[in-house]
This record gives structure tokens, C-alpha cells and sequence, in this order.
């Protein structure tokens, strides 16, 4: 990981793709918060760009809730819905941005369901940032996307609030 963003990715758009009934905003918080902290993390990193969040929740989430907080959401029902709806959307906007520098971050109960994926946008040159619960089966510095291809991970609490990522052991 990284002390500060490569330059390189500073400026550049960043896409949340949120499993928000895997990482539910925290108690005591609002869409509009939670955005507002995502984008200071973010920003305590280095990165500095356009941010867009797109939130794939069950059938029940009310669109309003998240579109007040400038938010895109995806009502779907089960979890393999859901996964079936985020994997062809990082793939979407890796191809609309193949001559952009990007910066990606899928927040998800468990980010090794989507490891090809992100291996894959990581070699097409894009920068892949990751959440997950405390609690997650397996973290991505533990499952198979590699080390390398992730700069910054974040426990999902912590992201959700403004914090700053896990450090890992060198």
C-alpha cells in the first residue's frame, strides 16, 4: 500500500460499486453522510477526483433516500442478483474509460467474489481500491486478488466514517 496516491491517479475519477446490504451505512448515518465520508477518506488519500457512488441494494431500498446524497441505485433482490449486476458494471466503466486513468473501489461483504474482475481492470492500468466488514470471510490481503493489485483497503466502519485505510505489514 501506498503513503500517498501516485500522482498519476490523484486527479482521476474515482466509481464506488457499493454492496449496501453487505456493508449497510452505519448506524447514526445517512447516504448523504456516509458519501460525504467516503469522499474525505478518499481525499486523505490523495485522491482528488470526480466520484461517482453506485449503490446495489435489495428491492426494497427507496431511491430517493440515495439520490438526494447524488447517489445511483441499483434495486435488485438476492446477493447473487446483485453480484451479477456490479461484475458487468466494472467492466462497463473500465471500457468507457480505457483511455482514462481511473480509480475503482468496490465496497462488499467478501471482495474475493469479484478478484478476476479486479486482477483483470488492474492490468487494463486502472487503480483498485477496496471495503469490507471487520468480520468479512477473508479480506483481500488474505484471499486470491493479489496484494499488488490493491493499493488501499479499508474496513467498511471506518470507511463509512471518514477513516483511513488498513495498514499492512511490510
Amino acid at each position: 500500500m501506498s503513503s500517498l496516491t501516485s500522482s498519476k491517479y490523484a486527479e482521476a475519477k474515482t466509481c464506488v460499486f457499493w454492496d449496501i446490504e453487505d456493508c449497510p451505512i452505519p448506524d447514526g448515518l445517512d447516504p448523504e453522510m456516509v458519501a460525504k465520508n467516503i469522499k474525505t477518506a478518499l481525499a486523505k488519500r490523495g485522491y482528488l477526483g470526480e466520484l461517482t457512488i453506485k449503490v446495489y441494494g435489495d428491492k426494497y431500498q427507496v431511491e430517493e433516500y440515495y439520490q438526494s446524497a447524488g447517489i445511483e441505485l441499483h434495486s435488485l433482490g438476492s446477493k447473487y442478483e446483485r453480484f451479477r449486476r456490479m461484475y458487468p458494471d466494472f467492466f462497463r466503466w473500465g471500457l468507457s474509460h480505457v483511455h482514462d486513468v481511473t480509480n475503482m473501489m468496490v465496497i462488499s461483504g467478501d471482495n474475493a467474489e469479484f478478484a478476476s474482475c479486479l486482477q483483470r481492470v488492474k492490468e487494463s492500468g486502472q487503480n483498485i481500491l477496496t471495503a469490507q466488514p471487520e468480520d468479512a470471510p477473508r479480506r483481500c490481503c488474505g484471499c486470491s486478488v493479489s496484494e499488488a493489485a490493491v493499493t488501499d483497503e479499508w474496513i467498511w466502519d471506518s470507511l463509512a466514517a471518514g477513516g483511513d485505510p488498513i495498514t499492512r505489514a511490510l
